[in-house]
């Protein structure tokens, strides 16, 4: 009997033995929020998801990509949507300006001048400024190797409390230098002149209009030439906000209105720099006049411009689109249709293919110029502090 007892035991022995055994092998459960983590670094470009709008056209045109920046950084948008993080620009205050040459974006910041190359993202403070201007403007020139740049500053000696510095980057051998200073003007800066020796500007004053054209010495540094654009007797009154020089640096547009008896009638202007003659044209649709500032086509044989109805001071106001006028036979022509009045000319693309605009509570648009053809594209993510030209 005592034979049998202990026989039951060590059966029983060993399947406890079996079962340890068979607990200790198996893999321990991981809690359930152990789930592992992707981290990306911040110096890694990153490819966030398209946007599941993807613009395309009727005839199978693809727009020009989106460079912009937003809160400190670079980013490049492609038309299906793909956004990819170009370069981190550190904090070097506000961005007042940006503007892609080549392969290479510039771009004003309250300290300076900052260069960004597109391939690998490379950045550089290229211009410190001893103090942070008000506001600038960098401008494109008919010479690609170099760049205008114009700050603006507090002033005790203007009647608008403004003066301004003008500047030059020289983007071949990396230098830049001020070369002219004015505390009695805020100096609109046009461009550089055709044997590219001196720059356009037009002082502005607490009108919107300009009676003169000045041509600054960009080595000397000194006013050489002023030219009248109009007197205190004519019955035109010069728009300053939209003029505009070529990029052959010929010709200088500009709009006007012109008093007759109890009305006013809006004018686009053509100052042909070489002989200093003008041509006006009465624009389509009077009474009407230009929205926000004209483009020249890359060829400089197109003045691209947004009409609107009305005088620049009427509201409200209905649009007429999108419209141009040929330099050569001074033939206006209707490019496409717009009904929202308050749309914003950003740049017109290096082919002249291309014009982007930029409508008030709406998506950005691209606009084919030969076929007039709109598309929209999908908005970048977060607040665009700014879009490159």
């Amino acid at each position: 009997m005592k034979k049998v007892v202990l026989t039951v035991a060590a059966i029983l022995a060993l399947i406890v033995l079996v079962l340890l055994l068979i607990q200790s092998q198996s893999p321990p459960s991981l809690p359930a929020q152990a789930s592992p983590t992707r981290v990306v670094s911040e110096s890694t470009s990153t490819r966030p998801a398209a946007s599941t709008y993807a613009p395309s056209t009727r005839n199978g045109l693809t727009p020009p990509s989106l460079l912009y920046l937003n809160e400190n950084r670079l980013y490049q948008q492609q038309p299906d949507g793909t956004t990819l993080m170009i370069a981190s620009l550190g904090d070097e205050g506000d961005v007042m300006s940006a503007i892609k040459l080549k392969d290479t974006v510039f771009v004003l910041r309250r300290k300076g001048l900052q260069r960004v190359e597109l391939e690998g993202g490379k950045t550089g403070m290229v211009v410190w400024f001893d103090s942070m201007p008000l506001y600038g403007e960098l401008i494109r020139t008919s010479n690609d190797s170099v760049l205008l740049y114009s700050i603006a500053s507090e002033s005790g000696c203007s009647s608008t409390g403004i003066g301004s510095m003008l500047g030059l980057y020289q983007i071949d051998n990396h230098a830049s230098r001020l070369f002219f200073a004015n505390d009695e003007h805020d100096i609109q800066l046009l461009g550089l002149t055709a044997d590219q020796q001196s720059v356009y500007g037009f002082p502005r004053g607490c009108a919107p209009g300009f009676g003169e054209l000045w041509l600054i010495s960009t080595d000397k540094g000194g006013i050489t030439s002023k030219l009248l654009i109009s007197d205190a007797t004519s019955k035109e009154t010069s728009e300053g906000r939209t003029p505009a020089l070529s990029p052959d640096a010929r010709f200088l547009a500009f709009g006007t209105l012109v008093q007759a008896e109890n009305s006013f009638r809006y004018k686009l202007n053509i100052y042909d720099l070489e002989d200093s003659t003008i041509e006006s044209h009465e624009l389509p649709n009077p009474p009407s006049h230009i929205w926000d500032g004209l483009l020249w086509s890359p060829n400089n044989q197109r003045l691209y411009f947004l009409l609107n109805s009305g005088l620049p001071y009427d509201d409200p106001v209905n649009s007429y689109g999108l419209w141009n006028l040929d330099i050569q036979t001074g033939i206006f022509s209707q490019v496409t249709s717009l009904h929202n009045p308050y749309m914003h000319l950003v740049s017109i693309s290096s082919d002249g293919q291309w014009i982007l605009l930029l409508p008030e509570g709406q998506s950005l648009t691209y606009v084919h110029l030969p076929t007039g053809e709109q598309v929209a594209i999908s908005d970048p993510p977060g607040v665009v502090s700014q879009i490159v030209h």
